[in-house]
């Protein structure tokens, strides 16, 4: 399971009243949330595990299903409706699929009244407005990273073949969230990239959103890594098996 954390220090923008802090509290006390020992904040495994179910079930989905859902769940008349209040309100499909997420796990009803001001915890199936949860899939959104391209490795998601122009040799390394695979791949991700001469471009992307590139150059798992030579394809290696992918890597670029 990934490891999603911040500092409470992230959240001080976001917490500036009462009533904010009681929906915080509330996260925490549902066990969506937990602050660890030295003031770091991650979400618990068991909403990992709803947070994986609506994510794998919106993430890939077309822009017309996506608005269908945004409609169905806030009573919008229509798909168009929806698409203009994505559009209006700059709703990304993460803080979406946290929205049901949150709601789904605290098991409360959303409603459109707007903000109810102060929160009782005292049930877990008190009624939340959609304002509500609206603003605790903000601060959980805040904890899960935007993408799943690990930390140092440039994300190229929103055009992978940039990487390729002007470049001889490129290799493009393909994640995508609640992967176990991924995950483990990750703790030998250091000797991958060593074993990558020098002058071969080195990138990642987000395997669920670059659907299209996974599909052109053969990515049918991750982690995934697709390496190129004068602007094609030579070899796609997925799986978690840090050899494979270094036997690979040093066969493509061995000269």
């Amino acid at each position: 399971m990934t490891t999603r954390e911040t500092d409470t220090s992230e959240f001080d923008g976001a917490i500036t009243s009462a009533a904010s802090k009681a929906l915080f509290d509330r996260l925490v006390e549902e066990n969506v949330l937990t602050v660890e020992e030295g003031g770091g904040v991650r979400t618990t495994d068991a909403f990992d595990d709803t947070h994986a179910v609506y994510h794998d079930s919106y993430v890939g989905v077309s822009d017309a299903d996506y608005h269908e859902a945004v409609a169905a769940t806030f009573g919008l008349e229509d798909a168009e409706s929806a698409a203009e209040l994505v559009e209006a309100r700059g709703v990304e499909r993460r803080e979406f699929i946290c929205y049901l997420a949150v709601r789904s796990h605290l098991d409360g009803d959303a409603t459109a009244d707007g903000p109810t001001g102060e929160v009782s915890t005292d049930s877990p199936t008190d009624e939340l407005s959609s304002d509500d949860l609206a603003a605790m899939a903000g601060m959980i959104s805040e904890v899960v990273p935007d993408s799943p391209v690990p930390p140092g490795v440039a994300d190229v998601t929103d055009d992978p073949e940039r990487l390729l122009v002007g470049r001889d040799r490129a290799v493009v390394s393909v994640w995508k969230r609640f992967c176990d695979p991924c995950d483990a791949l990750k703790a030998d991700l250091d000797a991958i990239l060593d074993a990558i001469p020098d002058d071969v471009a080195v990138a990642g992307i987000d395997g669920e959103v670059a659907i299209g590139f996974c599909g052109t150059h053969g990515v049918e798992s991750a982690p995934g890594f697709v390496l190129f030579r004068d602007g094609e394809r030579v070899r796609t290696v997925t799986g978690s098996d840090p050899d494979e992918v270094v036997a690979a890597i040093q066969t493509v670029y061995s000269n």
